[in-house]
Order: structure tokens, then sequence, then C-alpha cells
């Protein structure tokens, strides 16, 4: 059952391992914990699925809600001025107490859009083991941009530059997030979508958040979707040119930005665990 945990104000969803999961060969102990990392007006409730699926295969989990979010370490009037940075440290400080917790040296992670350049933070810090990136935006250097994109993208021009809260509108949903969303449930997920910090939004615009390659040393995976709208395949090619030898890539075929929630979500997470199974294991090969 999943349970609410407390992080020095953050907060967390924690899901332990289902203990009758099939065990690994060559690996003794449980396998190590996995952080869920959400995107841009998401909180760990995105994640609940996934979580079910990873705990059945053996995996415990913990998902985010970063500051400001769901009412994760509330910053009151300054929401609108938290940055990517403050969101690293989020997630580094959630990183370390899983890890303690759970008596390892460094868990896993799996972020998601913006999470997923949260996980490369984290993976550049050395602070997780294996890295998986999820329809992923990119770090400085690699620009998301389309034409989809700057329409909707210029509502927002305004609080953007003034550091104010941003939320999507639902035509934005529709266009970028849910284009591989059944229409009757697109309702209760927009509900579920909250506001945004709108320095985080401009620092994504701007592709201000710069990863040193070379010191991402720990094994990626690189998820896309070929009917992601917000962050195009075409990205995900290019953060593994960026990676090199250390990254492995699945493309998910029919699906979009919200792989994670639409129909045949058992497809790509089952990908996934067997691709974090090889890691934990000793056997995999990018």
């Amino acid at each position: 059952m999943p349970e609410l945990v407390t992080v020095n104000g953050l907060t967390l969803v924690a899901v332990a391992a289902d203990v009758a999961a099939p065990a690994l060969p060559g690996v003794a102990a449980p396998r190590p914990p996995l952080l869920f990392v959400p995107g841009m007006m998401a909180c760990a409730r995105i994640f609940e699925r996934y979580q079910r699926f990873f705990a059945a295969r053996g995996y415990a989990s913990w998902a985010l809600n970063l500051r400001g979010h769901c009412g994760s370490r509330p910053v009151g009037a300054t929401f609108g001025r938290v940055s990517m940075s403050d969101y690293v440290d989020d997630a580094l400080e959630a990183a370390r107490a899983l890890a303690e917790v759970y008596g390892v040296e460094r868990p896993l992670v799996l972020g998601h859009s913006m999470g997923g350049l949260i996980a490369q933070k984290l993976a550049e810090h050395g602070a997780v083991d294996a890295a998986v990136l999820l329809c992923a935006a990119p770090p400085r250097g690699i620009m998301v941009s389309s034409l989809l994109l700057a329409r909707h993208q210029a509502a927002y021009l305004w609080p953007l530059l003034r550091g104010r809260p941003i939320s999507m509108s639902r035509a934005a949903a529709d266009a970028l997030n849910f284009n591989r969303v059944p229409l009757a449930d697109r309702a209760a997920l927009f509900d579920a979508f909250v506001p945004e910090s709108g320095r985080v939004g401009l620092d994504l615009s701007l592709g201000a958040v710069a990863v040193d390659a070379a010191r991402v040393r720990c094994p990626l995976l690189v998820c896309a979707a070929t009917d992601d709208r917000l962050v195009p395949a075409r990205i995900a090619r290019r953060l593994v040119k960026k990676y090199g030898a250390r990254v492995a890539y699945r493309e998910f075929p029919g699906h979009g930005h919200l792989v994670l929630l639409e129909p045949g979500w058992e497809g790509p997470a089952d990908e996934i665990v067997r691709w974090l199974d090889a890691i934990v294991g000793g056997g995999a090969s990018p």
C-alpha cells in the first residue's frame, strides 16, 4: 500500500517491493530502490501505475513531490521564482534519504519529462546507480522547438519573464500532452495538473540547465515515444549522442508524451523493468 514519507518538508509517495517478486539470477539482495521524479505541473501521483507495476517486480520506490507541489515543502508567494536548481536539490535530498532508508549506496532514478532532466543532473552528481530518462527534457545545447510548442508557449511569456506561477490550458494539454490519451480520460488527468514555477518554465525554454556528460558515469536508458509532441523522439536521439556508450535507447511506437498513462502503458514499463533487471543483475549491455 502507498505511504506518505516526509523528508525535511518534501513529501514522497512510498511503495514497498513485493516480497514474492521473481528473483534475479546472481542477485541475492533485494533490488535497489527507485526514485520517480515527475515533470512540469505534475505530482507524485502521476507514477501510481508505475509504482505498483515496479513493486510487483521487486522494486521499492519513492515518487517525489517537488517543492510547491501538492503540499510538498511550501514556498508561498515565492513559488514563481523557484528554479530548476532548487528542484535538483530536492531530488538529490530525496535520493540520499532513499538510499539511507534502504541501506544502499545509491538508488536508481526514473524521471519523466522535466523529471528526466533532473535525473540527468542526479547522474552528473553521482547520486544514482542508473537513470531512466522517459520523454526527458534535454539539457543546454539541445533545444526543443516546434511551431506547435511555440504557439502554446507564447501565452506564458509574461509570467515566465516575471517569475510568476503558470498553469497549463486545456487546449495546450490536448495539443501537446493528450494526443494519445483517450478523450474520456483527459478531464481527470487535466484536473491533476498543478501550477508550475515561471522561473522553471523559463529555465527550460531557454535551455539554461547544463549537464557535463563526462561526469555522467552510470548506465542510462533513454526512452522516447514516436508520437510525443512535447519532446519529440529526435530530442531523445540527441541525448543518446550526448552521453555515448553509457546509453541504451528504446522508442515506443504509438505513444505520446504521457506514455506512462496511455493505453498500453504496460509494454514500455516492462521494457524499462527488463533493462533495470539487467543492470541490477550485472548483465546489462547498452
